[in-house]
């Protein structure tokens, strides 16, 4: 028993040396009560079922953890002003050109003055509108 828990602290301090594990997740922490566990049973004297639990747990905490989704084209805006354009439409910070075109036709058709709505809510769209244009790249040709 004590010679597998020395191997699986081992392991373990391995992993955090190669920055594996820096603060573990959920499933780090099940995979590492399974490898305790399948260690425990090993000792105890049923070596293949507690070989094989340890041997999944140690193999789920060294595999290499899956790279998150690439940001989108459009960079986050930080400014007051963007901000508040960006509720005015509707929009997350990581919305693209596309977004802010989609969520200014949706609201000029219902806020225009000429469908009941005021002036200043149209100008406020509008300018809204442009802020955000202004400060996103321009990817490929989208109709404005």
């Amino acid at each position: 028993m004590g010679l597998l828990a020395l191997l699986v602290g081992g392991w373990l301090g391995w992993l955090v040396w190669q920055g594996r594990i820096a603060r573990p997740s959920n499933s780090q922490i099940a995979a590492l009560v399974l490898a305790i566990a399948g260690g425990a049973i090993a000792a105890k004297g049923a070596i293949i079922p507690g070989g094989m639990m340890a041997a999944t747990g140690l193999a789920w905490l060294s595999r290499k953890p899956r790279k998150a989704k690439a940001p989108s084209s459009a960079t986050p805006i930080p400014d007051a002003q963007a901000r508040e354009a960006l509720a005015v439409l509707g929009l997350s910070p990581d919305a693209d050109r596309a977004a802010v075109i989609d969520a200014h036709r949706r609201l000029i058709a219902r806020n225009h003055p000429d469908a009941g709505g005021t002036e200043a809510l149209a100008r406020s769209i509008n300018a809204a509108r442009d802020t955000l244009l202004a400060r996103l790249p321009v990817t490929g040709t989208s109709p404005e």
